[in-house]
């Protein structure tokens, strides 16, 4: 037993020997080992999310397109409209065939054609865009967006110069004009300035830089919250003689536009703890035109055969304004005029019903000038 017993414990201590050799190899192989750490590793991970952490995806925003005085003008959607287009927008493959009912339901917006209609009246379409890039020169009252192909490829050159650190980055636009990215807060637009010498010779130079702005919420503009998606009532508004409506000129859906936009601000102010709660919704106003199929009706071609070319357009304000009281006069045209007012607002009604299944609130009608008259 003896024996055994110190036997085995020479051998234990022969392997006790052999495994402290082994730890000194170990630990000398650990120094002199030249691969990095963990520590050291994971150093380098955080100086890579350290670069790129500091870029940020841009916030997109959508914009429809109004010609107005022969002059585009981009105005944003309100934020409940913008929120749904976006959320459209990334649903998957079928975005394309989308359609998304804007502005309280008064305009659809194909996502695929990135144009928005007008429902309940005729009206030329407005070019839509998901924008996120805008510039604006020195005679520029508002921010204009770039296409969105662009604004994608300003936004990966954005997004390298940051991870990178490397700015004072060049683009060339689809119009070959020049855009600089001197820093995240320092973007400049150079549009070219062709000039003549007086040898006639063309030569091009660069103008008076615009500012570039990345983001929506860099740029000064005024969006809207959304309306109430409840309706309590539905109001008909019956315009005039002629297609203009006021003093500047404007048409019967401008003028019905104003007449929602005070309601609106009436709700925020005056019963916003009421609209809060949902124990209130608000009233939409439609507006009911009938200059346009009256003047359809070959009436027109009639007239400027014994309107005279003098005083042009004098004449032509009289054919298309005034001529309106003498029509509802007549025993042919009366009836017409009546027949289309009925018509029209059958028309409109049932396809607010049919967009609103839900609606059971009351119907008005308002009238103004010649409207009113013919409403009474």
């Amino acid at each position: 037993m003896y024996h055994s017993s110190c036997g085995g414990t020479l051998a234990g201590s022969a392997k006790m020997s052999e495994m402290s050799s082994v730890d000194s190899n170990q630990e000398h192989l650990s120094q002199s080992d030249p691969s990095p750490s963990p520590n050291s590793s994971s150093s380098f991970e955080l100086i890579d999310m350290d670069v790129s952490s500091l870029y940020e995806p841009v916030s997109s925003h959508w914009f429809y397109c109004k010609v107005i005085d022969s002059k585009e003008i981009w105005i944003p959607f309100n934020s409940d409209d913008s929120q749904q287009l976006e959320e459209a927008h990334g649903s998957g493959k079928e975005c394309n065939e989308r359609v998304v009912p804007t502005d309280g339901g008064r305009y659809d917006v194909h996502l695929g054609e990135r144009m928005r209609y007008a429902v309940y009246w005729d009206e030329p379409p407005s070019e839509v865009r998901r924008c996120t890039w805008f510039y604006k020169g020195d005679k520029d009252n508002k921010y204009v967006p770039y296409s969105e192909s662009f604004s994608q490829v300003l936004e990966e050159t954005y997004m390298l110069a940051v991870t990178l650190d490397e700015w004072k980055k060049k683009l060339e636009s689809p119009n070959r004009e020049i855009i600089v990215l001197h820093n995240p807060k320092l973007m400049v637009h150079y549009q070219p300035v062709a000039g003549s010498d007086e040898w006639g010779s063309t030569s091009t130079e660069q103008g008076r830089p615009r500012s570039v702005k990345r983001g929506v919420e860099n740029i000064p503009v005024d969006i809207h919250c959304g309306e109430p998606l409840q309706i309590d009532h539905l109001v008909f508004v019956v315009h005039g003689i002629g297609p203009a409506c006021d003093l500047r000129f404007r048409s019967i859906v401008q003028c019905v536009n104003d007449f929602r936009n005070v309601s609106l601000n009436l709700l925020r102010t005056h019963f916003k703890k009421a609209q809060e709660n949902q124990q209130i919704g608000r009233v939409e106003f439609l507006p009911v035109n009938w200059h346009s199929p009256l003047h359809s009706t070959g009436v027109d071609v009639d007239l400027q055969r014994i309107t005279l070319p003098s005083i042009n357009r004098l004449r032509h304000f009289t054919n298309d304004t005034i001529l309106d009281v003498f029509f509802y006069n007549s025993p042919t045209y009366c009836q017409t005029i009546v027949d289309t007012v009925a018509s029209e607002m059958n028309r409109i009604y049932t396809l607010f019903l049919q967009r609103n299944p839900d609606f059971k609130g009351g119907v008005s009608i308002a009238g103004h000038s010649l409207g009113f008259i013919r409403n009474y």
